[in-house]
């Protein structure tokens, strides 16, 4: 057929055409291999400008009984042409076949909701969403369902804005009911941007986005609660956030936690609360490694207390900082070349005399130990949750292990100087 048609034959390229497509002149195993004839039958129409036959033809390739009627190629090309070359009424049954076929792919799907929307056919456009995601599930084909959802959403608030709230909410309540976890935070932050431009309750909004922080995953916390927290400020004011701060502090995991407590203390600091500044820094201490504090945790807490402290507190902070590195030097785990974990163990009487090296503070013993100059609590209540608490038992520990330490270095360890 290529060679007739290159010689300027198309007499004798339709005869090949039509013995190989129509009379079945052939035997083809592979029935794509007899679709791929119908496509260049078709194509060579279009070369030759005759648009009309190759409508036909094509329609033609995929009539019911055909080998070819299921044919993801042949309906791929019909539904172009019928787009382009047919009418209204062709183009939407050709479109309801495939949908009643069930061969849709998402993108046909996708693309028949947006012809009709085109042609303002916008509630014959929403029973074709409806459609495609009862085709593609987020159990079945997460992607696709991901994908149609969030179109479909996007479709229906650009048409009727704020004037259909209830049947707005039912496709989002729908949506996220089936969503997994991991796509979930799109619909949601989706959710309550709609909750924020169309209605009047800004406490909706806040409710959207608390139901957010607690369905995705953990590595998202972070992002969510901020959002969370920056909402709450902007319609409720800076002290309305601290229950978002302890409820974030509490979900997210150790290094996230940490950056929400300097976050949490610099508003503090702002509103002139610099105990609960203070608090909020000692809490979030007992998280960040000292010695792998790589998100510059101790260094701000330092430069708090030289602006805002005085020498106790200074000192209370030191103590604080020793314990923390009691706490993560004991036990370690280091991952070899290999990727294996294996467990170090180290004797906190070595640690406490690495750190007295390093420091260079000399120990009394009778410091004080446990709570801050002021007085000042550990946190057992102000954030909830099951964080790590730093508390003054490190400390009375630490003391009880030095005492064993001097018995054995044969030297006096003063613990008030430091």
């Amino acid at each position: 057929a290529k060679i007739h048609e290159d010689e300027g034959d198309l007499v004798s390229s339709r005869k090949v055409f039509c013995r190989v497509c129509v009379e079945d002149g052939y035997y083809f195993v592979n029935t794509d291999d007899l679709a791929q004839c119908h496509a260049a039958g078709v194509e060579m129409e279009l070369r030759h400008d005759n648009f009309p036959e190759a409508l036909r033809l094509a329609r033609q390739s995929v009539a019911a009984k055909t080998k070819t009627a299921r044919s993801l190629r042949l309906w791929n090309l019909v539904l172009d042409l019928e787009e382009s070359l047919g009418t209204l009424e062709t183009t939407r049954s050709a479109y309801e076949r495939v949908l009643h076929m069930k061969i849709a792919t998402p993108q046909m799907v996708l693309n028949y909701a947006s012809f009709l929307i085109d042609h303002n056919y916008f509630e014959d456009a929403f029973a074709t969403y409806e459609k495609g995601v009862s085709l593609f599930s987020f159990t079945a084909n997460n992607t696709a369902a991901v994908q149609i959802w969030k179109t479909y959403l996007d479709a229906f608030i650009k048409r009727y804005k704020g004037t259909k709230l209830e049947r707005t909410r039912d496709l989002f309540e729908r949506c996220l009911s089936t969503c997994p976890a991991a796509d979930a935070s799109q619909f949601y932050t989706l959710y309550a941007q709609f909750e924020e431009n169309h209605t009047p309750i800004l406490k909706r909004v806040l409710e959207v986005l608390e139901r957010m922080c607690t369905a995705i995953p953990l590595q998202e916390k972070l992002t969510a609660y901020k959002l969370y927290i920056l909402k709450t400020r902007q319609f409720l004011g800076a002290t309305k956030t601290r229950s978002v701060y302890e409820a974030a502090i509490a979900a997210c995991d150790d290094a996230d936690a940490a950056t929400l407590c300097l976050e949490f203390s610099k508003m503090e600091l702002n509103l002139g609360e610099v105990e609960r500044a203070r608090t909020v820094l000692r809490y979030g201490a007992a998280l960040v490694d000292p010695e792998r504090d790589r998100g510059g945790y101790w260094a701000q807490w330092h430069d708090f207390e030289v602006a805002q402290g005085d020498e106790e507190t200074f000192r209370e902070m030191l103590r604080v900082k020793r314990s923390v590195v009691v706490r993560f030097s004991t036990v370690n785990y280091n991952a070899k070349e290999m990727g294996s974990i294996v467990e170090d163990v180290r004797r906190e009487e070595d640690v406490v005399q690495e750190i007295v090296e390093r420091e260079g503070v000399e120990l009394k013993k009778g410091g004080a130990v446990g709570t801050g100059g002021h007085g000042t609590p550990a946190l057992g209540g102000f954030v909830s949750g099951e964080k790590r608490k730093f508390d003054g038992g490190g400390l009375e520990e630490v003391e009880r292990r030095v005492v064993k330490l001097r018995s054995v270095v044969g030297e006096e360890i003063d613990l008030d100087d430091c």
